[in-house]
């Protein structure tokens, strides 16, 4: 039996949301074989509600950045951030002027006057509408583990320098970086479920695409990039696999011989 761990953008689905069926079938018949399998994400787990998504018959879910494990409808762990730290961190992020996205386990925390500055933001408001509330006038029901924060054209250096110690920030490219508690990673998580199950490290896998999915594809035995995956993921990949509309997830699985 193997332990298989998915990214979900950019890996499962793409910009819009759409699972290629050649994925589907690959998650059927892994599962037929006797594997099994999880998601593994940066998105905290308010942020994971696809129905068609679910409905792939994962056994577990490894949520930001390894911050919450659930496995077989049980909580395993939870890291959630003192409240100190959460005062202190968003001081600092909007002293910079940085908009953030406060991320929970139940809600997604953002100021509209900021984060609605980003197109991404936006959409973001209005498609988890029933999921969010507002950072200011909240502080005392805060609930997270992690942030996202938008960094164009700010000085997110100085930044990480004042919150290194609390933090691992994982910094894609020029527009968003996210900030992890210190010690947490899909890596970690992917250890606490070896743990939880006794499986060894020789018997995971897994396939990502982006820069937080690095000390994950280093950590398993085998890691598998998609075609579409950045250039510093798959550095870090045992094999770059088709992109994602190219049967990418499939052709892997039957590559190595897991369906």
């Amino acid at each position: 039996m193997a332990l298989i761990f998915f990214d979900i953008d950019g890996t499962l689905w793409d910009r819009a949301n759409i699972i290629p069926g050649s994925t589907k079938t690959a998650l059927r018949l892994l599962k037929e074989n006797g594997h099994e399998i999880f998601l593994c994400s940066g998105r905290t787990r308010v942020f994971i509600q696809n129905e068609e998504l679910l409905a792939q018959g994962f056994d577990g879910m490894l949520c930001g950045c390894g911050t919450d494990i659930r496995y077989r409808g049980q909580d395993i762990l939870y890291k959630k951030l003192e409240r100190d730290l959460l005062i202190r961190s968003m001081r600092m992020f909007y002293d910079y002027d940085m908009p953030v996205v406060m991320e929970g386990r139940d809600k997604l925390y953002m100021d509209a006057d900021m984060i609605g500055r980003d197109e991404y933001g936006r959409w973001l408001l209005e498609s988890m509408k029933d999921d969010t509330l507002p950072i200011r006038g909240n502080e005392n029901i805060w609930e997270a583990s992690k942030f996202s924060v938008l960094i164009e054209g700010k000085k997110y250096h100085e930044v990480i320098e004042a919150l290194d110690d609390e933090y691992d920030f994982l910094v894609h490219g020029a527009f968003v970086m996210e900030a992890v508690p210190k010690g947490f990673s899909k890596a970690t998580g992917i250890a606490g479920v070896c743990e939880l199950l006794g499986a060894d490290r020789s018997e995971t896998w897994a396939f990502g695409d982006s820069a937080n999915d690095l000390e994950m594809l280093d950590y398993v035995n085998t890691g598998i990039v998609m075609g579409n995956g950045s250039d510093a993921a798959k550095a870090h990949a045992d094999y770059v696999t088709d992109d994602i509309h190219a049967d990418g997830i499939y052709n892997a699985c039957r590559h190595f011989s897991l369906i």
